[in-house]
């Protein structure tokens, strides 16, 4: 039998991990230990007071951001007020680790180009490309899957990439030129 709450699991699992990060941003944010350690705690009571605590995405993210509203509440009914401390809040917003949607949406569209340039390539060179890059497995099984010798896996996948690096250097179809992207450096490293 266990005294754990659903609720304390998650928050040791999923919060209190990163407890040694919230007290240092606490700390940058105040500028003292003290008042920092103040600011988790009480962040940690609110996440203990949320009635929809499992349907937090980033945790986290979340308790950054209870830090840094606690800290800006705290600054704005000081009665004396450290213009340092106002430009400190201000750009010590806290990170957020999830990419800004222009990422995901430029993410998208170069794995849509990538995709149909892999689907472009003869069915030997994008068997081995797909298999060698996409699966990660060594030459040698590679080769045992296609049923040909590895130096025939290489001569395919040297191939295969010299074509990705030709598709994907063409203008893309809105007919700007496609910026160097991780796909075409790691096939120009292969290559050399």
């Amino acid at each position: 039998m266990t005294w754990l709450r659903p609720i304390d699991s998650w928050f040791a699992d999923t919060v209190y991990v990163h407890q040694a990060v919230h007290r240092r941003y606490a700390h940058r944010l105040t500028g003292s230990a003290e008042e920092g350690e103040e600011l988790v705690q009480e962040a940690y009571a609110r996440l203990f007071a949320l009635s929809d605590w499992a349907s937090i995405g980033n945790p986290h993210a979340f308790t950054m951001r209870i830090i840094h509203n606690l800290a800006v509440e705290r600054f704005r009914r000081a009665e004396v007020v450290h213009l340092d401390r106002g430009i400190a809040l201000q750009s010590l917003d806290p990170a957020d680790d999830a990419p800004r949607p222009d990422q995901i949406a430029a993410a998208r569209a170069e794995l849509r180009r990538v995709s149909h340039a892999l689907d472009a390539l003869p069915e030997r060179c994008r068997e081995a490309v797909h298999l060698r890059r996409i699966e990660g497995l060594p030459p040698r099984e590679v080769a045992e899957r296609m049923g040909i010798a590895v130096s025939t896996v290489e001569k395919h996948l040297v191939k295969g990439l010299r074509l990705l690096v030709e598709r994907l250097a063409l203008p893309d179809d809105s007919g700007a030129a496609t910026q160097d992207t991780a796909w075409t450096r790691t096939a120009r490293h292969d290559k050399n």
